[in-house]
């Protein structure tokens, strides 16, 4: 019996090993990259062992003009980030809480409804979006990529926080409306501090779409809202891929979230853990 139990403990750490092995090995070939000298980040077969440079992150900053492109588009991400964030949980939030308390007709289909626009492949809305906001002169602007990013963020972050408000027992609403509240004011004073968590989860999940995407900022920003992603994608020239600089690129694009992701990471725990049960 006691062999029987080391045995599964020795299982259970191989299998955290080779699950943190396959999630840490991209993510470190990536900074590898970043501060291998340039023929050596393109050697065949790749060389491990090498003398780390900063040249990679120094072109990219002292580039002239590309420099600067650079540091544009760090601060567009995380404006637009940031701004497509807070506008899907103050639409979503009020949306999410009807559809879990209130429950009006239809509200099981409107659901499905709802998460069934999320599935909508964002490629096919790249043509209609471009066509419509060419006319306003409103591409290569935050606009052109907050509507799409905060449109199809909604209902993703709509089906999450459903699950977070039906989580919280009724009896709080209740208490609060006899005290004097009416139903916004339950909503606000106490259902939305004790969803915390849950808003914390579905702002993580909802920022990394508009932070990661390619598909919409690249054919509608060409200089001054251009995105970390869209540099990434610059980095393939004529002469191939620029794979130290693509390595620097990608390695600053994740500082932030990595900075975001251990600032509310006892946030995000607590609201999946929330999230996940019904009761």
């Amino acid at each position: 019996m006691i062999l029987l139990q080391r045995l599964e403990k020795l299982l259970l750490a191989v299998c955290i090993v080779v699950v943190v092995a396959v999630a840490v090995t991209p993510l470190a070939w990536m900074i590898l990259t970043s501060l291998k000298p340039s023929l050596i980040a393109v050697a065949s077969p790749p060389q491990i062992l090498f003398t780390p440079t900063l040249e990679h992150y120094i072109a990219l900053f002292s580039g002239g003009d590309a420099g600067s492109t650079l540091g544009l588009a760090f601060v567009n991400s995380i404006v637009v980030t940031a701004v497509s964030m807070l506008l899907t949980i103050a639409i979503a939030c009020p949306a999410a809480y009807a559809l879990s308390r209130l429950r009006p007709a239809g509200t099981a289909s409107l659901t499905v409804f709802i998460i069934g626009v999320r599935m909508l492949p964002p490629i096919v809305l790249v043509v209609p979006l471009f066509r419509f906001l060419q006319p306003l002169g409103l591409n290569d602007t935050y606009l052109a990529l907050l509507v799409p990013y905060v449109g199809l963020s909604i209902p993703l972050a709509v089906w999450m926080l459903i699950g977070f408000f039906q989580n919280l027992p009724r009896e709080l609403e209740e208490a609060a409306m006899i005290d004097g509240c009416g139903r916004l004011g339950a909503f606000w004073h106490v259902i939305l501090p004790l969803a915390a968590p849950g808003m914390a989860a579905t702002s993580i999940f909802t920022g990394l779409l508009a932070w990661n995407d390619l598909v919409f900022s690249l054919p509608l920003t060409t200089t001054r809202a251009v995105t970390m992603p869209v540099i990434a994608a610059r980095m393939r020239v004529e002469e191939g891929v620029l794979w130290g600089q693509l390595g620097a690129v990608s390695t600053i694009m994740i500082v932030p979230v990595i900075l975001l992701t251990f600032f509310v990471q006892r946030h995000i725990v607590s609201g999946i853990a929330s999230g996940a049960v019904k009761g």
